[in-house]
Parts: C-alpha cells; structure tokens; sequence
C-alpha cells in the first residue's frame, strides 16, 4: 500500500476531518528520562461545535483548546494507558506521545499500547490519530527492545555508504512501525561528536553527514515512519550537554553557513517532514534565546533552508529549555517562536500546566490564533500522509 493510499488516510476520510493542502513536514529528546512523566490536569468542556467537526470541519473550525493540543507530544508513566494520559488526550486533544524504555517491555505488549491510544484518540473529538514516537536512533540511543541492535550512526557515517544509512533507517522503521509505533526522533544530522552526540553523529565532515542523514530519511519514509532530523542548528560542536545545561557555540556566521547548516539542508531537501530545534544559543543566530525558543533561528530554518514541514522542540523538560523549572513559560515562548510542536516529559501536572499556559497565551492574544491554525495544519498533514496505526506494506 503506497503512503498516500494508507489506513490513515482513509480513516480521516471516513470522519471527513479536514480538507486542507498537502505539505509535508518536520524533528530529541535523546537521552531524557520520562519515568516521572504522565499526563494530567484540570478537566475542560468540549465546545459546542463538537457534531459539527465530526461531520466535517476544518482546522479553522477546531477550538484554540483542541488546536493546541495537536501541538504537544507528551511522554506517559508505566506499561498501560493510565488517568493521566487518558485525561490528555480525552480532554487536551494532545498531538502525540513520546515512549520511553520504561514504557515498552515487548513488540506485543507495545502494539497493546499504541491500539489503546490510537483508540482512545480516536474516540474523543476531533477523532485525530496520535503521532506516537521513541528515540530510536541504533547504537546507544534504542529505547524499543524488540528491535534489532544496530550499528551507530559513527559507524555507518565511517564506512562512507549512504546505502546502509537508508537500510538501517528502513529496517528500524519497519520494526518499530510493527509495534504501532509510527514516529521516530531520528536521524540525527549534527555534525561533529561533541557532548551528548558522540557516536550518534555520522561524521564531522557536513557533507558526508548530510549525505547520510539525507539516505536514513529516504530510509524512514520507505518503512511509512515519520522521521525528524535534529538537533538544529547543530549540537555536534557543544562542549556541555543541553539536559543538564544549556550550550553556547560560538561559531561565525561563515561558519553556521558552511558547517553547520548543511546536514538540515540535505535532510530538508529529501523531504524530511520534522525538524527537531535544539536548546543551544549560537550567538551568530540569536545570542539571547536557544535555538528552540527563538524566532531567528526558527527563522532561519524556514527562510534560510525553505522548511515547510512541522517544526518540533527538543523536550522542554530539559535545562537547556527551562533552567531547571517548569515547562510552562518555555513552551510559551516555544510557540511564539514559531514551533509547530513541543516534546514534554516533565511529571503530569507540569504538562497540563503548559498546556493551560499556551491556551491562555493563545486567547489573550500574545499568540496568534492564525499562527496556531497554521501549526495544526502542517502537523495534520502529516498525520495524513504517513499509516499512523500499522505497517503500510
């Protein structure tokens, strides 16, 4: 079955959801730990247009609360769907959520989970299928213990084929897809092995990297998995890691141009539909704001490199996002940058909490409702395109 002809696409004709232009688009958390994350907070009344988006509506039509759902991806605490992430995606309309290891013991009880999810998204208005995403990137960073250990992206980039960054990519997809595990916050497109890259990097020649993370796109996208190539501008170059601080790298624009850019460039050109901003302040770019909450380098990304897709945060549970405190006023400034998703592992009531915090910066005024319609359509487009709940071939 081709990606435009998938489950997914029949099941969003079925509820005649959305009718709206086809782009496709893009972006990890790594190493973050979700084992204290849920999903929770305060109950809130769906609108009265309910039957009337179940029959038909657009983006346009959706209330700012179901909207601003769609635009967070929320880890989860155990085994099971639990009332926490219940409460989120029934109340919150959340877009997507984020498995951890701890989350997923077996392909067969992972396939329960993601049934349960899907189901239970699909049974609360606006009827929208999850994206449900790991950090599978081969090497140390393979959080799904049924698929199959593979080598790292240093490998692979020192070998020099990008024939076997594709196959990898498509392999893990494959696997991963098995398990109703649709997304993958891969490849990882730094240049350079610098702290928490390391052997996750395919190279500190931009071109070699560009050309392998440009193959493992091609790769995810043959398996039916959303990929998203991060952590940009480039991570490779940090001296500290961006969990537990927040990096500076002092490049030149020269050198942001020639170095580090590229890599999202080539992953840009071969239809990434994610692109993951990472927490790093390059002065060159915006010295006041890490990349993820920044409108320059959003810019950048939009302008600069002519991405169309879905631009996802790194976790704002990270210190390089938040200084150590809550998500909430990080996700704030995260949308108002321009990203079209945000990745929260933080415990439930901090979630819910930047949830209530973007709605509120959203019916105030101090976000844009337009900027937010335009965020929500770009992700569902990519809820189209791609078979959300199973193997597309």
């Amino acid at each position: 079955m081709s990606h435009e002809e998938t489950q997914i696409s029949r099941i969003f004709r079925a509820v005649a959801l959305l009718s709206i232009l086809a782009i496709v688009v893009a972006g990890c958390s790594g190493n973050t730990a979700g084992k204290n994350a849920g999903n929770a907070g305060k109950p809130h009344e769906k609108t009265s247009n309910t039957a009337k988006k179940a029959k038909g509506a657009t983006v346009q039509d959706m209330s700012v609360r179901d909207m601003v759902g769609q635009m967070f991806v929320v880890s989860m605490a155990g085994t099971k769907p639990d009332y926490y992430i219940e409460k989120m995606i029934r109340e919150r309309n959340i877009g997507g959520v984020l498995l951890f290891a701890n989350n997923m013991e077996s392909e067969g009880q992972t396939k329960k989970l993601t049934d349960s999810l899907q189901k239970l998204s699909m049974k609360a208005e606006p009827k929208i299928p999850l994206l449900i995403g790991v950090d599978q990137e081969g090497g140390e960073v393979s959080h799904a213990p049924w698929v199959a250990a593979e080598p790292t992206a240093a490998t692979i980039g020192g070998r020099g084929d990008p024939k076997e960054a594709r196959f990898v990519a498509d392999k893990m997809g494959t696997e991963l897809l098995r398990a109703g595990v649709n997304t993958d916050f891969a490849p990882d497109v730094d240049t350079g092995f610098g702290a928490a890259i390391g052997t996750r990097s395919f190279g500190e020649d931009p071109k070699l990297v560009g050309e392998m993370g440009a193959a493992a796109v091609d790769g995810f996208k043959e398996a039916g998995v959303v990929s998203s190539a991060k952590h940009f501008p480039n991570h490779g170059p940090a001296a500290t890691d961006s969990h537990i601080s927040l990096p500076v790298i002092n490049h030149d624009a020269a050198t942001v141009k020639s170095y580090d850019l590229p890599p999202f460039k080539a992953a840009v050109d071969a239809g990434v539909p994610m692109v993951m901003v990472g927490h790093l302040v390059y002065p060159a770019i915006d010295p006041d704001k890490p990349a993820s909450l920044s409108p320059k380098a959003v810019g950048m990304l939009r302008d600069d490199l002519g991405f169309k897709g879905v631009v996802i945060t790194d976790d704002l549970a990270m210190k390089g996002a938040n200084g150590g405190g809550p998500p909430a006023k990080a996700a704030v400034e995260a949308v108002k940058a321009g990203a079209d998703m945000l990745i929260i592992s933080s415990p439930p009531q901090e979630q819910a909490d930047a949830y209530d915090a973007v709605v509120a910066a959203v019916e105030s005024g101090e976000i844009s409702k337009k900027q937010v319609q335009a965020s929500v359509e770009r992700v569902i487009k990519v809820k189209k395109k791609y078979s959300l709940h199973g193997p597309s071939r």
